[in-house]
């Protein structure tokens, strides 16, 4: 049975929205872009973010360049709002001033409901086929895409640089984002956790493209140590990515303290140079000694 309680989340729409939407034709299509826009945005308290399409691809298994056109269309309708430049995630807003909103009869392209020869016609889908998705994978940007974001990246840690660096921010945290879930292989939400995780990485100054390599390498070396056990949380890889960058970089963290491999490691800093599992086993050591209860 599907554990569905609000302590878990939920999204706040008001109830006029959900009305004028009740009476609002759009295409079985667009009717799940508005759900995951307003899930990602309201879900979050936040009237914008960013959607590539290859994410909104695998969140309504829809084609990519099917679901371009349709946001397309419902931007024509001003029930959306985006905000689109090359090389980047589109920002994409959902317009809640219903009074702006025009339906296709006025547009005058409407194909929803009407009978052609005896049949009717749901849009006029030309290339793809539904559920997949052409260009890229999920979780698997391009190398255009990163090189672009990193270029960013390296201008906004410029001390003499200052620009609107929130499209590069973005850009970064939405294919990080991406990454994380195609690897979790559930699921298509973060968690709030999750979110301040990947923003707390994000400040790390790592280029991106080691970014998604090592989170690929933390989901292709974990070794579960009971049946069930899987990686639950973001938290976990960033602080299992930090360190094993810095391994890469000559085995130093950031503040500068040495770093030891572990099998499952949670990035914490070696005391004594004493790796974490040594550290744990006197733990536990100590705790037997003394005639500790958990």
């Amino acid at each position: 049975m599907a554990d569905v309680q609000l302590e878990n989340g939920y999204t706040k729409i008001a109830n006029k929205i959900l009305e004028r939407m009740a009476l609002t034709k759009l295409s079985p299509i667009q009717y799940r872009l508005i759900f995951v826009i307003w899930r990602y945005t309201y879900g979050f308290n936040r009237k914008e973010h960013t959607f590539s399409l290859r994410f909104l691809s695998e969140a309504t298994k829809y084609d990519q360049r099917q679901l371009q056109r349709e946001l397309a269309k419902l931007e024509q309708r001003r029930i959306i709002i985006q905000k689109v430049q090359p090389g980047k995630p589109r920002i994409i807003s959902f317009n809640k001033n219903y009074d702006e909103w025009l339906d296709e009869e006025t547009l005058g392209n409407s194909t929803i409901g009407k009978v052609t020869n005896g049949k009717t016609t749901i849009g006029n889908s030309t290339k793809g086929t539904l559920g997949n998705s052409t260009e890229g994978t999920f979780g698997n940007p391009t190398n255009q895409e990163i090189k672009n974001i990193n270029k960013n990246l390296k201008k906004n840690n410029d001390d003499d640089y200052i620009g609107d660096d929130n499209m590069t921010h973005d850009s970064g945290f939405q294919l990080i984002a991406d990454k994380y879930i195609q690897r979790r292989g559930k699921g298509l939400s973060l968690s709030p956790k999750d979110e301040m995780a990947i923003e707390k990485l994000l400040q790390e100054n790592i280029p991106l493209d080691s970014i998604l390599k090592l989170i690929d390498k933390v989901f292709d070396e974990f070794e579960p140590k009971f049946d069930g056990d899987e990686i639950h949380s973001f938290e976990y890889v960033r602080k299992v990515v930090l360190s094993k960058y810095h391994e890469q970089k000559g085995g130093n963290t950031a503040d500068g303290n040495e770093v030891h491999k572990h099998r499952r490691g949670v990035g914490r800093s070696a005391k004594e140079g004493k790796s974490y599992e040594q550290i744990l086993r006197e733990a536990e050591a100590a705790r037997r000694a003394w005639g500790w209860k958990e």
